[in-house]
């Protein structure tokens, strides 16, 4: 009996594999293959790059102009940067593609072959994950390469705080497909996504400018209230949106706080776990069709 039941088990593994598995696996293979041949991805990058170069050609003349630079990770900034661009662009490709597919009625077409909501936004949100990861290892690339010339160092927290940001970007993708889910038009999905992008990063550098500020003695406090708004907002950011993730989890690794970094990569997957799942329903919810 326990053969029987091992073999039936694995005639209905085969048979998902069949229906919903080879399906979301070439769609995958076909998102990445038109997605990397563009020349998008690769700008990306160069600009990531360009802004390491940048920051730490600023770092080297302080050397010349002072004759000391103290600083815990020459590529913190950079590494920030890099990464919430990277995450950024590949939440706002991932949006677009399934927004454009929509439009297009390439999603209705699929729906009528052994394709489901959630087998679509599987491929969606696993061909972005991966574009993402080899993105950054180009970008890792170009920082050894920054490394060498200008003889600053990258730490293995850097390189670990790179690994472990795909958590993030698999949360900014995760969200990126279901604003696409709901907003359905392409424009509206792209704004909506920049949108929360640059808001929660601009709620975090208004708090930190706004934490530097003095305060005036005024009864009421322009200041403090403004303060208290952006910290409240950013607070609320930081959880809400994954784009908070990006900054906890290279903040708590570019500290050596190891145990800090896994818990926070691990919240990030886990809240991309929810959200794709929350995409799919309201794929699923909205309609395959245009």
């Amino acid at each position: 009996m326990g053969l029987v039941a091992d073999a039936r088990a694995a005639t209905r593994i085969l048979a998902v594999w069949r229906t919903s598995g080879r399906p979301t696996a070439a769609m995958i293979r076909l998102e990445l293959s038109s997605t990397l041949t563009t020349l998008a991805p690769y700008a990306v990058v160069a600009v990531a790059a360009a802004l390491a170069a940048f920051v730490l050609q600023n770092d080297l003349h302080r050397v010349q102009e002072d004759g000391l630079l103290v600083i815990g990770d020459p590529f913190a900034v950079s590494l920030y940067g890099g990464v919430l661009l990277l995450s950024v662009y590949v939440a706002a490709s991932a949006a677009m593609a399934v927004a454009r597919e929509r439009e297009h009625g390439t999603v209705e077409l699929l729906a009528y072959g052994p394709v489901s909501a959630f087998s679509y936004q599987l491929a969606k949100f696993t061909s972005h994950v991966l574009q993402y990861a080899f993105l950054l290892v180009l970008l890792l690339g170009a920082y050894l390469l920054l490394a060498a010339r200008t003889g600053l160092h990258l730490r293995p927290t850097a390189l670990l705080a790179m690994a472990l940001s795909i958590g993030p970007a698999a949360a900014a993708t995760a969200l990126s497909l279901l604003v696409a889910a709901l907003v359905r038009r392409v424009r509206p999905t792209i704004l909506s996504v920049l949108g929360l992008a640059f808001g929660a990063v601009g709620l975090q550098v208004a708090g930190d400018v706004l934490a530097r500020l003095p305060a005036p003695e005024f009864h009421v406090n322009p200041v403090q209230v403004l303060r208290w708004a952006a910290f409240t907002g950013s607070s609320i950011t930081q959880w809400l949106l994954p784009f908070g993730y990006v900054d906890r989890v290279l903040s708590v690794t570019l500290r050596g706080d190891l145990t800090g970094a896994f818990g926070a990569a691990v919240a990030a997957c886990a809240y991309a776990v929810v959200v794709l799942i929350l995409a799919a329903a309201a794929l699923d919810r909205t309609g395959l069709r245009r």
